[in-house]
C-alpha cells in the first residue's frame, strides 16, 4: 500500500478484497492515517459506491471531482472529516475473476491523469496475480501436498543467499531474514565490484513460497551479472530492469534497493525500484531517503531509474528492510506501520548487530502469537 501510494503520489491508498460467499468487498489494508476508521466500515456491498460500481462492472473509475458523481458515497467523509477530492478506483482481476478493489485518493499535485490510470491498472494487475497466487499456495500448503518441493526450494534459495558479509575496515553489517513460509520471496546480497566498491541490496519478489523462491535464483544471477559490468547504481538498475522485463511472466515483478558503498569516502549511491525507502540513522535524527524511487523492476521496459548520494559518517547507520515488517499485524489485526518502526530506530543501540537484535526483539514482541503473513528481512550497514 505504501509503495503504491508513493508511486501514484496520492494522499491515501486502500485495498478491499472480494468475499465470494457474501458478495461484499471487505477492507484489508490502507496507507495514510484513516485505517482505523476504514476498518469500522469493514464491508461494502457489491454495487455500492464507487468501489462497489467498479467491482460490479469490472472497470476502472477515474474521477477529478468525486462529489459531482452520483455514485460517490460521502458518508466516510462526513464521519471522519476527511475530504475526498479525486480518485482512481481499479478492480483487481486474476484469471477473469474479481479479487478485490484498490483505490488511490487525492493526488498530491492536482488531478489524476490518464497516464496515472494506466500506471494504476498495471500495478493493480500485478497485485491481483500475486494475491491469487498466494491464495492458491496457501490452499496447497494446508493440504500438505508441497513438502518435498518446499524442501528442495529451500535448499536452492539458501544456496543463493550469502553465508556471510565481506569484512570492510571501519564498517559493520548485520542482516536478518525470517520467511513466513519455509521459503519466501525476500532476498539480500552483497557483491564486491571491480572498482573496489561494495554493493548491498535487498528486495522482494512478487508472490510467496516456492514460486518466489525459484524465481529468486534467476533474479540474483541477473543482478550479479549486471554488477560485474559496473556503473552507477541507477545504470545497473536500468540494465537489470530491461533484462527482467524481457523474461517476466505471469505478473512477476521485483521491488529492490541497490546501495553501493565507497569505503574510502563513506559515500553511498542508492537506487530504488519500487521498494520501501532506506532509513538513515544519524546521531540525532532518523531520515527516510525516497528521493530516487522508480517503479518495481519487471513492469515498465523503458523505466529510467535515478540514484541519490549520501555520506555515511562515523557513528551512522543505514537500514534496508522489506514490507513484511511494516505490514506485520498482531493478534488484534493492528499493523506495525512505518511510524512505529521509525520510533524504535530512535531508541536503538549504536552498532548494526545490537540494533538488529533490538529490532527483531521488538518486532517479535509486537506480532506475538499472530501468524506471520510475509517475509521479514533487514540489512543494516554502519560506519564505526
Amino acid at each position: 500500500m505504501e509503495i503504491t501510494q508513493s508511486l501514484m503520489q496520492a494522499e491515501s491508498c486502500s485495498l478491499f478484497l472480494y468475499d465470494e460467499k457474501s458478495g461484499e468487498l471487505v477492507f484489508h489494508a490502507c496507507s495514510g492515517d484513516k485505517e482505523d476508521q476504514l476498518r469500522e466500515i469493514c464491508r461494502l456491498p457489491k454495487g455500492s459506491g464507487i468501489a462497489g460500481w467498479a467491482a460490479e462492472n469490472l472497470q476502472t473509475v477515474r474521477l477529478t471531482d468525486v462529489y459531482a458523481d452520483p455514485r460517490f458515497n460521502s458518508e466516510f467523509d462526513r464521519e471522519t472529516g476527511f475530504v475526498t477530492r479525486n480518485m482512481i478506483c481499479t478492480p483487481l482481476i486474476a484469471h477473469g475473476k474479481l479479487i478485490g478493489i484498490s483505490q488511490v485518493i487525492n493526488h498530491e499535485d492536482g488531478d489524476f491523469t490518464a497516464a496515472d490510470e494506466r500506471l494504476m491498472e498495471s500495478l493493480v494487475q500485478m497485485v491481483a496475480i500475486a494475491i491469487d497466487n498466494a491464495r492458491i499456495h496457501e490452499r496447497l500448503m494446508q493440504q500438505q501436498l508441497l513438502q518435498h518441493d518446499l524442501e528442495l526450494a529451500k535448499s536452492i534459495q539458501e544456496s543463493f543467499l550469502p553465508n556471510e558479509m565481506p569484512q570492510i575496515d571501519g564498517y559493520q553489517v548485520a542482516y536478518h531474514m525470517n520467511s513466513a513460509f519455509e521459503v519466501g520471496g525476500d532476498f539480500y546480497d552483497t557483491v564486491q565490484l571491480q572498482d573496489g566498491r561494495t554493493a548491498y541490496l535487498i528486495g522482494d519478489i512478487s508472490g510467496k513460497g516456492v514460486s518466489a523462491a525459484m524465481i529468486m535464483s534467476t533474479v540474483l544471477s541477473d543482478l550479479r551479472m549486471e554488477l560485474t559490468h559496473g556503473g552507477t547504481a541507477a545504470s545497473i538498475l536500468n540494465r537489470f530492469n530491461i533484462s527482467l522485463c524481457k523474461k517476466a511472466k505471469n505478473g512477476m515483478f521485483v521491488s529492490l534497493i541497490l546501495m553501493i558503498l565507497d569505503a574510502k569516502s563513506g559515500e553511498l549511491e542508492i537506487a530504488n525500484a519500487g521498494h520501501l525507502p532506506p532509513v538513515h540513522i544519524l546521531n540525532q535524527s532518523i531520515w527516510q531517503h525516497d528521493e530516487a524511487s522508480g517503479p518495481p523492476a519487471g513492469i515498465i521496459l523503458d523505466a529510467d531509474y535515478d540514484f541519490t548520494r549520501l555520506v555515511l559518517e562515523p557513528g551512522e547507520m543505514v537500514l534496508l528492510y522489506t514490507d513484511g515488517i511494516t505490514e506485520a499485524r498482531n493478534s488484534d489485526h493492528i499493523m506495525l506501520g512505518a511510524g512505529r518502526l521509525l520510533a524504535w530506530l530512535g531508541e536503538c543501540p549504536e552498532t548494526p548487530e545490537a540494533c538488529m537484535d533490538f529490532l527483531t526483539e521488538r518486532i517479535q514482541a509486537f506480532i506475538g502469537q499472530a501468524t506471520q503473513s510475509d517475509d521479514i528481512t533487514m540489512l543494516i550497514l554502519g560506519r564505526s
